[in-house]
């Protein structure tokens, strides 16, 4: 009987659970993409480029979109419990909610394992891997925008141009580069070859030149330097400039964010910060628990004529979850209280709630109480419809 109990219980939750994974991370992936899509064309990225762009984003998207779809698939599930009368018979049979609560603690683990995984290993492994993908389309557009005797104005005030290149060992000869970048004193730069490389950690191009001369003009005078080798640092065609690219701390594993977090000192803003990101990433798979068993007694919640809530209620936990995470991250940034207890209130908080709920529908004992209080919502809410009609 548990066996057939917890499997059925299971799949109650799954459903609502894929579905609203799919749609969120939909949902979140575009809301990423569409502000820097221009970047993105810019580059004439290619599909299987694209797909790993979308594997890189996958592991943000669902720390957000797994905790709340599984917190909303444990609402859904239970909602179809409630509504369907399920819970009065499997009540009548002498099951309660204690025995229905395994199956739900075993997804809520899965579920937060996941978020951990997310969280603590493969976020810092997209963003760095993000970062490398756009400096190589970044470096690939310069390269290939460079054609033999054209000028390229890809680097935007530097222009380039090469009688013959060599685009299998990347080498470019005969280069003319015009360097815009001082208006008042341009600078005109000769030499025999030249490559371009990049430094992803800095986020700058460099042009390594050699066998040439540099001419420049200032007021009456001109310059003119032979030189055997010449570096042109060009930071700002790099992705860091790029709004996709997450750098610093989003890039780092738990242990550098500790080590950097006592290098700059615990007790600064720039330590806080680090601090933060540590404890943030553990806090966020511990949330997902937590909501993930407060979504049980939230869905087998009913209203006046017993009209499921879990619904509503299970939106607004989870927004209310998240402000109140989202202010102990500004709270601990600020070193206004310590990052420790500045990211893990809210789960302390809401493992508290969750204690409650899950004891009080455990003895229906709120039940009567949530009646009068929905009643007295939909009494008030009537009234303004009526007034805004009248009004009409």
């Amino acid at each position: 009987m548990p066996r057939l109990l917890y499997t059925y219980l299971v799949n109650q939750v799954l459903a609502p659970f894929y579905a609203s994974l799919v749609i969120l991370t939909s949902i979140l992936f575009l809301s990423k993409i569409i502000p820097v899509l221009d970047i993105i064309l810019g580059y004439n990225i290619s599909f299987p480029d694209f797909i790993r762009l979308y594997a890189y984003f996958t592991p943000y998207l669902l720390l957000f979109a797994l905790p709340m779809s599984s917190m909303m698939g444990v609402v859904l599930g239970g909602v179809r419990l409630t509504n369907d009368r399920e819970t009065m018979i499997l009540k009548s049979c002498g099951i309660g909610f204690y025995q229905m609560l395994p199956p739900v603690l075993l997804v809520a683990l899965c579920t937060s394992l996941l978020t951990g995984l997310f969280s603590v290993y493969l976020i810092p492994l997209g963003n760095k891997a993000k970062a490398e993908l756009f400096f190589r389309l970044a470096k690939e557009k310069i390269e290939y925008s460079l054609q033999e005797k054209k000028f390229s104005q890809s680097l935007g005030d530097v222009v380039l141009y090469a009688d013959k290149v060599d685009q299998e060992q990347k080498v470019w000869h005969g280069v003319y580069i015009s360097d815009m970048r001082g208006k008042k004193n341009p600078l005109v730069i000769l030499a025999q070859t030249g490559t371009i490389t990049g430094d992803i950690q800095q986020g700058v191009f460099t042009l390594n030149l050699r066998e040439g001369s540099l001419h420049r003009d200032q007021a009456k005078t001109a310059q003119s330097i032979h030189f055997n080798n010449y570096v042109i640092t060009l930071p700002m065609s790099g992705p860091k400039k790029n709004p996709l690219i997450k750098t610093g701390k989003s890039n780092m594993t738990q242990t550098q964010l500790l080590k950097e977090a006592d290098a700059l000192g615990r007790d600064t803003k720039a330590g806080a910060q680090m601090l933060n990101e540590f404890h943030k990433r553990l806090a966020l798979p511990v949330g997902c628990f937590i909501l993930t068993l407060l979504g049980l007694p939230l869905g087998l919640m009913s209203g006046p004529n017993q009209r499921a809530i879990g619904i509503p209620l299970g939106l607004l936990v989870f927004i209310f979850y998240y402000v109140l995470l989202t202010a102990g991250d500004a709270i601990g940034k600020t070193n206004l209280a310590p990052s420790l207890l500045a990211m893990w209130l809210p789960n302390v908080i809401f493992f508290i709630v969750t204690i409650f709920f899950i004891h009080a529908s455990a003895k229906d004992a709120f039940s009567f109480q949530l009646e009068r209080i929905f009643e007295f919502g939909y009494r008030i809410s009537n009234k303004l419809h009526l007034f805004h009609r009248k009004r009409l």
